[in-house]
């Protein structure tokens, strides 16, 4: 049984808002969904579009926001403190990453944001989408289809 256009759409526009749900209700359903890659693949193309189109957003609030500043000390608060240690810290691939915790919209916009002029920054993105897309179809698959009927009392 093979995906219609409707849920095809509807797991493409989800996973790209919110990737770490999309793909574990989507496996959940196995009379809706058979093909774990069919999940996989659909969920992966909705992030990539999802987070190319919130960097560029990025991108653009960031040019948007440059005004200049009135002389004096910076003020930081500790959201800010909070997102630069994480950028600090982990780089483009780890703020790349948290598009699969956090949601695909706020993390690309990070990227877009902060590494906006790294080459890499888009394929980053892309590479982390694919590899949460897969890790959480076939780790939800495994989980629900293999683990949990060892534990079923018969």
């Amino acid at each position: 049984m093979e995906m219609n256009f409707v849920e095809a759409i509807g797991l493409f526009v989800f996973s790209g808002l919110k990737l770490l749900f999309t793909p574990i209700g989507a496996v959940l359903l196995p009379n809706m969904y058979p093909s774990l890659f069919e999940v996989a693949y659909t969920c992966t193309a909705g992030a990539v579009t999802g987070s190319i189109i919130f960097f560029y957003i990025g991108k653009g609030l960031d040019k948007i926001n440059t005004k200049p500043r009135k002389e004096g000390k910076k003020i930081f608060t500790a959201r800010n403190k909070k997102i630069i240690n994480i950028k600090n810290k982990f780089g483009l691939f780890g703020v790349s990453m948290t598009i699969g915790i956090i949601s695909v919209p706020i993390g690309a916009l990070l990227v877009g944001k902060y590494f906006n002029t790294q080459k890499m920054a888009i394929p980053t993105l892309i590479l982390a989408s694919v590899i949460w897309a897969f890790t959480i179809t076939y780790t939800t698959a495994l989980i629900t289809r293999i683990i949990l009927p060892l534990f079923e009392i018969s």
